[in-house]
């Protein structure tokens, strides 16, 4: 089996958040990322939808940090939407302070939301950078060490002119979270039901929810012929973890 999967799998903690992606599309949200060398870092919280490049059958590690439900849309709705792979930064290489020293220069130390559109460029490269190993905070518990390279993480990014802030300081964006997210509430990253692979679950006991879930939403979303078909693309994370 290939390193690569046909798909893109986006993952989340709770039904409730699948739910609404299958209702309403993806929401874009403010998410914070730190990035390090040995003399420098960098750190912001930028507007983003993550999805990873794992096949089916090497998913177990990622659904135990991000959750047990997830949604696999087809590589080539992910080209089509203009999303990239993370570029993954060794704290101690050589490139990686070159591009800190030449951020550095630019911005020159002004606040983030002071940037002009030429440095708001320079802003919207490191929203896809990431460092290849650190610590992972997830629900108040820290891994040390993570690889966060196996993730083989894509990214969608809202375009500039689509946000009026492409990065937050992140202790503003802490203190007031629920104020710049909602600045995001009109923003969708949209598929259509062909888009999709499959719809993974936590457990048997929700298929058939979620297949009422997807049959009311036939007459305005989905035609009968594509319940039908996403219905046979539902698998379990029991399945996932015994069966694939």
């Amino acid at each position: 089996m290939g390193l690569s999967s046909n798909s893109l799998i986006h993952f989340t903690p709770k039904k409730e958040y699948l739910v609404g992606i299958l209702e309403n599309n993806f929401k874009i949200n403010y998410c914070v990322e730190e990035i390090f060398t040995e003399k420098y870092s960098m750190s912001g919280a930028f507007p983003m939808v993550c999805f990873c490049d794992i096949p089916l059958s090497e998913i177990t590690a990622h659904m135990f940090n991000y959750g047990d439900y997830g949604i696999g849309l087809k590589r080539e709705w992910i080209i089509s939407n203009g999303l990239n792979p993370v570029l993954y930064l060794e704290k101690k290489s050589d490139i990686a302070r070159k591009i800190f020293v030449t951020f550095k220069a630019i911005l020159k130390g002004k606040p983030i939301t002071n940037y002009n559109d030429d440095e708001s460029t320079i802003v919207s490269i490191m929203q896809y950078m990431k460092n290849y190993q650190g610590d992972l905070k997830r629900n108040n518990n820290t891994i040390p060490d993570y690889r966060f390279s196996d993730e083989r993480e894509w990214r969608y990014i809202p375009s500039k002119d689509q946000v009026d802030y492409v990065a937050v300081p992140v202790d503003e964006f802490k203190n007031n979270k629920p104020k710049y997210n909602n600045k995001l509430k009109k923003l969708r990253l949209e598929f259509s039901p062909d888009d999709i692979s499959y719809i993974i679950l936590s457990d048997e006991s929700e298929i058939s929810d979620f297949i009422e879930i997807i049959r009311r939403a036939k007459g305005s979303k989905y035609t009968m012929a594509q319940v039908d078909r996403l219905i046979t693309r539902i698998f379990t994370k029991k399945q996932i973890l015994s069966d694939l």
